[in-house]
């Protein structure tokens, strides 16, 4: 989501929020569809992020995605991006969280902050600009750090931020895959209409704990 936060706080507030509003059984049905990225497919929802990223296109990232919390066709008070959220929650996985932030129109200064992302390796075949981010435990961050892949998308005067979060390792689940994390995030983009007509290529995920 963009906003003067760093990387490490804004993921980690969008976990917090979806456990909360999971916990509180804050689910929204959809209601009628309003304004939306020019190619955009519709999702039914209020909000130009969710049109983007549709329940289904979310469903292929990571089958049990939802939407959660109350998908606007407004911009929250002190964003410039539309946002859209989808969470799952499972005994073996833990929490699961896709957040989508479309700012449209995008200023300059926007453009430039997406396309100068620290540690960000250079996707191809989505829009003007595309990278993808891997922090928190694909770090080796301590404390139980949630596994975060991050897509950065530029198209036009269009950005799009996509983080998608999972929760840390549990005993008896299985480990966070970078690679298939990202190839979700970057096929899901495609399917949204922001592929550029090239081949789809997608970075590996670094090795674990590095800086890279």
């Amino acid at each position: 989501m963009p906003s003067d936060l760093p990387w490490a706080a804004r993921l980690g507030v969008t976990l917090v929020a979806v456990s909360a509003l999971l916990l509180a059984g804050c689910s929204r049905p959809p209601g009628q569809s309003g304004p939306s990225s020019s190619a955009a497919p519709s999702s039914g929802t209020g909000s130009p992020a969710c049109n983007l990223i549709t329940p289904d296109i979310a469903a292929k990232v990571e089958p049990g995605l939802i939407p959660v919390g109350q998908n606007s066709p407004a911009r929250p008070p002190g964003s410039k991006a539309y946002l859209c959220t989808y969470s799952s929650k499972s005994k073996e996985g833990g929490l699961t969280a896709l957040s989508v932030a479309l700012t449209s129109p995008a200023s300059a200064a926007d453009i430039s902050r997406a396309k100068s992302t620290a540690d960000c390796s250079p996707v191809t075949g989505i829009g003007d600009f595309a990278c993808l981010q891997w922090t928190g435990y694909f770090r080796g961050e301590a404390g139980g750090a949630s596994a975060n892949v991050v897509l950065m998308a530029v198209r036009g005067n269009e950005t799009l931020e996509m983080p998608y979060v999972a929760s840390p390792p549990m005993p008896g689940s299985g480990v966070p895959d970078g690679d298939t994390m990202a190839r979700a995030l970057s096929q899901a983009a495609v399917d949204a209409g922001w592929g550029n007509g090239t081949a789809l290529s997608v970075p590996s995920a670094p090795p674990m704990g590095s800086t890279r």
